[in-house]
This record gives structure tokens, C-alpha cells and sequence, in this order.
């Protein structure tokens, strides 16, 4: 006869009546806690429940979800979520130590625990800074402890002191592409308990990429703005904003060299002052839309160069030293100081460019899987720098430690103090890699190493703090839809495990493309808006169904 299985209702019930014999003991030193629903028998208190559980002779493991084991929480980061998966218990015991000293103990009925704001405040005070010991047990019916699992993460004397603005999407691509209006942009603070702000949605237009100047005072977004692909909303950073005519710079106003026929404006940045924009123009794109949830495109420019566009002058001009049509010129990312431009690099296959054109990628199965269509179309991207010069521009030259190491290497970003250059890499591709990690190197090149933050599956589009501690990126490690992790960086350009950004996940969209609000703006962002909505669209030039 098969055991019987108990629900995890009925676990509670008979484990309280087995504590509820219990004589009650005195209050605990430490805060105790349960579950909102969990209801004690009269006469049995919550420390006397505690204090009487047993361990089994053999406790089964448990697995910690997260905390990832050494992770580190901002000093001014709301409470981290615990979450586990144990198939042995319906109910369970969750203790907080530091030093063998108990933090705060508590039963709950479901595998997650989320503590509120004054017992976080309490938990942060009381380790002053110690490593966190976190054990969770499994209860039985008995009242034993039947199964156990640990983890350990720390909260870090430094903080985030910046919030935090990304994107939020439906998946997979094609539904997005269909329903503009279900894009979100989301400005979050991570010191909040609640949902982050909304910023901008319900708008009819496509919008994707978005970047802030450095020094806080400019903010860009990529919009299909009345049908231009090449469309790009440059605004001055403020509480309320409404986009209109005048605020958008089209990359379409530079004459592509053939066989482009209009440009993107691709992966477009900001100078630190915000004067000048950067983005990659003359593209000819490697586009394959699938209808997997986890990896629904494969795309990279398969030709491209670097425009520069200055706000004060209004005129857009190819940058010396990354203009060349033999290469693909992408990625564009300011250093600091506004002196160099790194961006990735990779030679253009003539060959390639010839099936794009003639229409051969629109035809490809969408039922197939990423790597399938990367088998077909690879790619490697290394990174390389150029002197600025106010777009002048200059001699490029490869970035050791990112480029010629047998990977595909892009997205370059500098941390504002100027140490370091962060950027993702991979097998082959760009942008929605299975494999793809983030790896770090000194600004000026040596010797990288890939970060000990990434999860199992595709980390990408990094950006740091403004304080250069602390950096935020992409990943599907724990969901289809793409949600945002927080890893802080060491002196010596070390992470610590993925802290996830649980409260700024949703269901049922993809969040993406985070980007640190740098902390010299002067204005909170509370709204961006189109002006005519209606007005903003337009039929859109695209010819490669993107």
C-alpha cells in the first residue's frame, strides 16, 4: 500500500496539535514570525511551537532558490526574497543566524518568504555587516524536521544610491512587435517595498533602446517615430516629459553607403554630457523572428558604422576610426571622461549581406530553435576603442582581454570611475544568446574573466551604478521572461552571486535593458509621454520584418 501523502494544510493541522500539548515558553529574545494564515491552537505560543521541533534521524535536502549562497544586499535595498523547493514538506522552519546567534525564527506554510520592512530593518541592524546564516527545515506531520538546506549572503556597508530604469515587454518578439502598447517604461527604487512606476505605456509606437548622459541632464530612447526606424526621442531629463517633433533626431538624416538602405540607429549613447549621441547606422540586419518564449529573434547588424550626432550643431557625421564599410561597426559606449568610444567590432561577409538582401533570412522556419539558426548565421564581434576628439575621431585598436579570444564580444560599458569596461560574450551573436555572460576587464585592456554573478541562462545588458560598486544586468536564469539581477563589484573587479530584482519581475512581460539613473539628475522622471499620439505613427520603412 502506498504512503499517504499529506497536503500541506493537513500538515499544519496535525503538527499544531501535536504543540499545542506543548507548554508555552517565554518570549524569545530574537523577533519570531509566521505565515498570515497560520493559526496557532489556544494556549500555544509561537516560540513554544519553535522551540520543541526535532530533527529526523536523517533529514532529506532541501534546495535554496535564492539568496544565491554569498550574495550581498545593498545597504539601502528593501527586503531579498528566500525561496526553496522541497518535494519532503508542506510547512516549514526558517531561522536567521549570525555567528550561531539567532536573527529572528518563523513557520510558514508556502516555499517563500519575503520578511516586511521593520523586520528587514531589524535583521539588517542586528548582523552589523557578519555573514547571514539562513537555514530553512521541512516539517512533517510529527513535528520532526525532515529535510534541510542552507545559504549564507551578507548585507553590504555600500549602497545602490540610485534607482533604477528598464524596460518591460511582452515575449516573445512577434507579440511584442504587435502590441506596442503593452510596453512598459519602469523607473524603480530599490529601497521601495512596493511596485516600481510606470512610466510611460499605452503608446502605439515601437520603442526600444534608451540610455541617460552621464552627468544626469539627457535622456534617449530609439522610437518608431511615425514609421522611422531610425527614430530617436533626445530629451532633457525631467519629472514630466512629452515628446514631440522637435525631440526627436532622426539617423535617417545620414545617407547610408549601400547596400543599406536607411539606418536603425542601433545601441545609441550618450556623451557624458550629453552633448553628442552615438549609435550605429548603415546597418543591414541578420534578422530571424522565432516563436520560442526564452530566444524569439536572432539578430545582428551585418554591416554598420558609427554615426555621431551633435545636439548643438544638429548634424550627424560617421566617426573617423569606426566608419569603415569592410567592418560592422556596433555597440557604441562612452568612456567617462568623453575622451574614447569603445564599440564591437567584426568584418562584414560579403556573402551574408547577399542572402539578407535577396530576402533568404525572412524565409526561415520560426519553429526553430536559437542555436539552430546560429549554426547557420555565426558571428564574433571583438571590442575595439577610438579616440572621440569631439567626433573626430581617430586610430582604433583592439581592447585586449575582449577581443581575438575565439568568443563573440559586445556591449561595452565603462563604470563611471573610469576601472573597468563590463561587456557581454558568448559562442556567436549578439543581444539574446542561451550562453551569453557577463565578463569584466581593465578600461584600457589586460586580462578578463567572465563574472561570478551570471546565472545558468543568457546575462546581458549590464550597467553600473553611478557609485561604480554596483551592477545590474539581464537574465533568463530564473524565467522566460527576462528579469533583472544585482551583483556588486570588488576592488579588484570581482562579483559576488546574483541578487535577484524580484520586485520589479512581472508575469506576464519581460523586463530588459536596465539602466542606472545616474545620481547627478536633477529631476525624479514621473512621466514621458507622445505629445499626438496618433500624430507619432507612421508606416514603417523597415524591410526585414523587424
Amino acid at each position: 500500500m502506498p504512503p499517504h501523502r499529506f497536503r500541506p494544510g493537513q500538515i499544519f493541522s496535525l503538527l499544531l496539535l501535536c504543540l499545542a500539548a506543548l507548554a508555552p515558553s517565554g518570549a524569545a529574545a530574537y523577533p519570531l514570525f509566521r505565515s498570515a494564515d497560520l493559526a496557532l491552537p489556544p494556549g500555544t505560543t509561537l516560540a513554544a511551537a519553535i522551540e520543541r521541533l526535532v530533527p529526523a534521524d536523517s533529514p532529506a535536502p532541501l534546495t535554496i532558490l535564492e539568496p544565491a549562497d554569498g550574495a550581498l544586499v545593498p545597504e539601502d535595498a528593501a527586503s531579498p526574497i528566500f525561496r526553496w523547493r522541497d518535494p519532503a514538506a508542506g510547512a516549514w522552519l526558517v531561522t536567521l543566524t549570525v555567528d550561531g546567534q539567532p536573527l529572528c525564527k518563523g513557520l510558514l506554510n508556502t516555499p517563500r518568504w519575503i520578511p516586511e520592512r521593520s523586520l528587514w530593518e531589524r535583521i539588517r541592524s542586528d548582523a552589523g555587516g557578519h555573514t547571514i546564516e539562513a537555514a530553512v527545515s521541512g516539517l512533517g506531520p510529527d513535528g520532526r524536521m525532515v529535510s534541510s538546506g542552507r545559504t549564507s549572503f551578507a548585507v553590504s556597508g555600500e549602497p545602490v544610491a540610485a534607482r533604477l530604469s528598464f524596460l518591460r515587454k511582452r515575449l516573445p518578439f512577434r507579440t511584442a512587435q504587435k502590441n506596442p502598447n503593452d510596453s512598459q517604461v519602469v523607473i524603480g527604487d530599490l529601497s521601495d517595498y512596493g511596485r516600481p512606476r510606470i512610466v510611460m505605456q499605452d503608446v502605439p509606437i515601437c520603442f526600444n533602446c534608451h540610455a541617460y548622459s552621464l552627468d544626469g541632464s539627457a535622456y534617449g530612447m530609439d522610437m518608431d517615430y511615425k514609421g522611422d526606424k531610425g527614430g530617436y526621442a533626445l530629451v532633457s531629463v525631467g519629472e514630466q516629459v512629452s515628446v514631440d517633433d522637435r525631440d526627436v533626431v532622426s539617423w535617417n538624416d545620414y545617407v547610408p553607403p549601400k547596400p543599406a538602405t536607411y539606418s536603425m540607429g542601433l545601441f545609441t549613447s550618450l556623451s557624458p554630457d550629453g552633448r553628442y549621441a552615438a549609435s550605429t547606422v548603415g546597418e543591414t540586419s541578420a534578422f530571424v523572428m522565432l516563436d520560442d518564449l526564452y530566444f524569439s529573434q536572432m539578430f545582428y547588424p551585418a554591416t554598420g558604422q558609427v554615426a555621431i550626432y551633435d545636439a548643438r550643431t544638429g548634424k550627424i557625421a560617421p566617426l573617423p576610426g569606426a566608419n569603415d564599410v569592410r567592418r560592422i561597426q556596433t555597440n557604441p559606449a562612452f568612456s567617462p571622461d568623453g575622451t574614447r568610444l569603445a564599440f564591437a567590432r567584426a568584418d562584414v561577409e560579403t556573402a551574408l549581406v547577399a542572402r539578407i538582401v535577396a530576402g533568404e533570412l525572412r524565409k526561415e522556419d520560426p519553429g526553430q530553435d536559437i542555436r539552430a539558426v546560429n549554426a547557420k548565421y555565426p558571428v564574433q564581434f571583438d571590442l575595439w576603442s577610438v579616440p572621440f576628439n569631439h567626433g573626430g575621431g581617430g586610430v582604433p585598436e583592439p581592447i585586449e582581454g575582449a577581443s581575438d579570444n575565439g568568443l563573440s564580444n559586445f556591449f561595452p560599458k565603462y563604470s563611471p570611475d573610469g576601472r573597468w569596461l563590463a561587456f557581454t560574450q558568448c559562442a556567436t551573436g549578439l543581444v539574446l544568446q542561451p550562453d551569453s555572460k557577463i565578463a569584466i576587464v581593465p578600461a584600457g585592456g589586460g586580462e578578463a574573466h567572465v563574472l561570478k554573478a551570471n546565472t545558468g541562462l543568457m546575462n546581458s545588458w549590464h550597467t553600473w551604478s553611478p557609485n561604480s560598486r554596483w551592477l545590474a544586468f539581464a537574465s533568463k536564469g530564473n524565467s522566460p521572461f527576462t528579469e533583472i539581477f544585482l551583483t556588486h563589484i570588488d576592488d579588484d573587479g570581482r562579483s559576488s552571486p546574483p541578487l535577484r530584482l524580484f520586485r520589479f519581475s512581472h508575469e506576464e512581460l519581460a523586463a530588459m535593458v536596465p539602466e542606472f539613473v545616474p545620481d547627478h539628475a536633477k529631476h525624479e522622471q514621473k512621466s514621458l509621454e507622445l505629445a499626438d499620439p496618433e500624430g507619432a505613427l507612421g508606416e514603417s520603412m523597415a524591410t526585414d520584418g523587424r
